[in-house]
């Protein structure tokens, strides 16, 4: 099992990282949803004023990753990931991240996520498994 440390400089959630997203995970209480919204401001773009696919990635990710971490009530760490990009998205506007449970496992979370535009417009989707680290959260 890996051993992890957070240490507040995670790129994706990371208070103290000043170049990072800074996102802030909301967990349902049951542990099922993760949601997170986020403004990509224009230095996460790719082509011109389109967020870059790899930020997009990211925040699928820190969302799926956030279901296996109240799963497992501590550290998690993505096991796989698959995505699919449906539509781009603008730099500076508003993402709406949705991650939900699919199958719990004894090793395994599943996980479903997207993005989507507060018009509903869907960016991406992905699907992910989490497994346990070890070490103090």
């Amino acid at each position: 099992m890996m051993r992890v440390e957070n240490n507040n400089r995670c790129f994706a959630c990371g208070k103290e990282n000043p170049f990072g997203l800074q996102v802030h995970p909301e967990i349902s209480p049951d542990g099922m949803q993760v949601k997170i919204e986020c403004v990509p401001p224009d230095h996460f773009q790719g082509w011109a004023n389109i967020v870059h696919g790899g930020i997009l990635s990211t925040l699928l990710d820190e969302a799926i990753t956030y279901v296996g971490i109240a799963n497992f009530d501590g550290p998690a760490v993505t096991a796989q990931l698959d995505i699919r990009f449906k539509n781009p998205a603008r730099a500076g506007q508003k993402l709406l991240v949705t991650a939900n449970r699919l199958k719990a496992g004894k090793r395994l979370i599943e996980v479903v996520a997207e993005i989507k535009l507060q018009d509903g417009t869907q960016i991406a989707e992905g699907t992910g498994k989490v497994m346990k680290a070890a070490g103090a959260f």
